[in-house]
C-alpha cells in the first residue's frame, strides 16, 4: 500500500516532469495542479496525474536526497 506522502510531495513529483516549461507557464500549471489536488483529492491525484509506485520511486531517486 501507498506511504503517507503528503500533498506537497505530490505536487512536486507531478510538477518535476515539467521543469523544463518557462516560469510563467510552469506558475500556471502549479496553479492548476494544486486546485485539481484540492477538488479530487490524495488518491484521485494519484491516479489521475499517474504517480503510480514506479514514478514516485522515480522522482525520490532523482529529485530527493
Amino acid at each position: 500500500m501507498a506511504t503517507g506522502y503528503t500533498k506537497d510531495f505530490l505536487l512536486d513529483a507531478f510538477l518535476s516532469r515539467y521543469y523544463s516549461l518557462s516560469e510563467e507557464k510552469f506558475a500556471e500549471l502549479e496553479i492548476m495542479a494544486n486546485r485539481f489536488y484540492n477538488e479530487v483529492g490524495k488518491d484521485k491525484f494519484r491516479v489521475y496525474c499517474s504517480l503510480d509506485a514506479e514514478a514516485l520511486r522515480k522522482y525520490k531517486l532523482e529529485y530527493c536526497p
